[in-house]
């Protein structure tokens, strides 16, 4: 089975398997970032960082393989990031254009039997966008950039190809592709919990509402009921957690390029710890996701506890909406608020047929 992302369940492949894709997704997230900054243009390298993401879909393919799935997912990265910036301004364009590209996003995850993160890391893409000002950097820039995130994962994936012959580990199974009545309600589910979380925190008037579509989106990344559940409050508690040490990072301020580098050392972690532990590793993300929106949008000068705060409710937002959903787009067979009702009356449910 593939490695998991950081919004996977806490099961996975061994950590030592974990370590070069953990190094790999390190390198490609931080010469750009890292490269950009030095030139004094950290939110450039912000964004180029974001399509250096596309090299978390590498991992335990083969290289042919590998190269044609890191150029796939890049260029939905690069559809994500120009159609959040065309929707950035609006709120109501906001929350469709989020929920669009997360229902695509799960579509074309689930037909290709992408394993995590699968729609996650377009997601995320598209949602940041639209928290960026738009006179920061034109569209044309901002596709470009991101372009070449894509290209410097890409290379960092395939280095090592000219000295290795055939599989780059162990033999990846091929995933059996899920039925589409299946594919059709995670679409529908995702695009709709997605939505409605930016949609809530929008209202609201949180600081980052990108982050309440991005937590329901980690949390909607497999169709079990009892996952979505324990997910979410996986996801809940490793940010609670992860607060108290994103607070301690950003209060200190040390400067963009000490900020870039602790952006490279978390990710490394978050790469090797997430297939044992989810919780552990959202203590990480948390501060992870914290440096990389703040690089990315601007925010370095901001206020950290508004942006603190913020993480905690957006993420509250998020977990319950992807429950939410869950609860109304079942996958076929599941009837969870049906037995959560005969639960409740004190009967028991009968087993759901077909």
């Amino acid at each position: 089975m593939l490695p998991r992302h950081h919004d996977s369940p806490s099961e996975g492949p061994a950590p030592g398997f974990r370590r070069a894709p953990a190094f790999q997704a390190a390198v490609a997230v931080g010469l750009p970032l890292a490269a950009f900054t030095v030139a004094g243009d950290v939110q450039s390298g912000a964004l180029a960082s974001l399509g250096a993401l596309a090299v978390l879909y590498a991992p335990g393919l083969t290289y042919p393989r590998r190269a044609a799935r890191v150029l796939a997912v890049g260029a939905g990265l690069a559809v994500a990031v120009a159609a959040g910036t065309l929707a950035a301004g609006s709120q109501a364009a906001i929350a469709a254009v989020i929920a669009l590209v997360a229902g695509v996003s799960v579509l074309l995850s689930r037909w290709r039997s992408v394993p995590p993160p699968g729609a996650l890391m377009p997601v995320l893409v598209c949602a940041t966008a639209t928290q960026i000002p738009l006179d920061s950097a034109p569209l044309a820039t901002r596709v470009g950039l991101v372009a070449l995130g894509v290209a410097v994962a890409w290379f960092v994936v395939m280095a090592a190809g000219p000295f290795r012959r055939g599989s780059s580990g162990p033999a990846p199974t091929l995933r059996p592709t899920p039925p589409w009545p299946q594919i059709l309600r995670a679409s529908a589910r995702g695009g709709a919990g997605t939505g409605a979380a930016a949609l809530v925190a929008l209202v609201i008037g949180l600081p980052r509402p990108d982050w309440a579509a991005v937590a329901c989106a980690a949390v909607l990344v497999h169709d079990a009921t009892r996952a979505t559940v324990r997910r979410a409050g996986h996801r809940a508690v490793g940010t609670a957690a992860g607060i108290a040490v994103a607070d301690l990072l950003l209060a200190t301020a040390p400067g963009a390029l000490a900020l870039v580098v602790l952006v490279v050392v978390l990710q490394f972690v978050v790469e090797l710890t997430v297939a044992r532990n989810y919780t552990l590793a959202v203590v990480f993300i948390t501060p992870l996701a914290l440096l990389q929106g703040t690089l990315a949008t601007g925010q370095l000068d901001g206020h950290v506890a508004g942006l603190l705060a913020g993480r905690l409710v957006e993420t509250a937002i998020g977990c319950a909406l992807a429950v939410l959903a869950q609860a109304l787009v079942p996958p076929p067979g599941e009837r969870p608020a049906r037995t959560v009702a005969l639960r409740l009356t004190g009967r028991r449910a009968a087993p759901a047929l077909g």
